[in-house]
């Protein structure tokens, strides 16, 4: 099964390469799960931005005025993923686990497979400090995130943001107010 799998990512890695040809705004090829899992994907990021094909893609986001991500290593290729943030005037928090196999690489499938994620680093943005997320969710609903490792992100990295996904068609366009703390 592992010959399979390899073969699948390398034809989903030439179909891409071959998309990035055609649709010049694509983003690098994600990275891969043997990248996330390094000490440098570990720990604190600051949701900045999310953007989606329609308006649905973004609504979990609206009432969100700020959330930290926070991801460490789990057992057996998974990474643990806890999100906390302020929606009003609550603060709540919520534990997922990701399985990070090189088998799915570069997909990362939550454990309950109600949702697909797949991360870029910041370097298509101009932020070397940032990571872009994409996530399926479990209604189908698809959007980009752009996180940062420090809490003020600059304008002209949300800026970038906001052109780069534009240009994949993904308009509605929300920026976390980050007012509450």
């Amino acid at each position: 099964i592992d010959i399979i799998w390899g073969l699948f990512g390398t034809a989903v890695g030439l179909l891409y390469a071959g998309m990035q040809g055609m649709v010049p705004c694509l983003p690098p090829a994600p990275l891969s799960t043997s990248v996330i899992n390094t000490d440098q994907y570990m720990g604190s990021w600051n949701f900045v931005a999310a953007t989606a094909w329609d308006e649905d893609g973004i609504k979990s986001f609206k009432d969100t005025d700020s959330s930290v991500l926070d991801i460490q290593k789990g057992a057996n290729f998974t990474l643990i993923v806890t999100e906390r943030w302020r929606s009003g005037e609550e603060c709540q928090s919520k534990t997922w686990n990701y399985w990070a196999h090189s088998m799915t690489d570069p997909l990362l499938f939550r454990e309950d497979f109600d949702a697909i994620a797949m991360i870029w680093d910041g370097k298509w943005v101009n932020c070397p400090s940032c990571i872009v997320t994409l996530m399926i969710d479990d209604d189908d609903e698809v959007s980009a995130m752009l996180f940062s490792r420090d809490e003020k992100t600059p304008d002209n990295v949300i800026d970038e943001f906001k052109s780069k996904t534009e240009c994949l068609l993904m308009e509605d366009f929300m920026k976390a107010p980050l007012t509450k703390g």
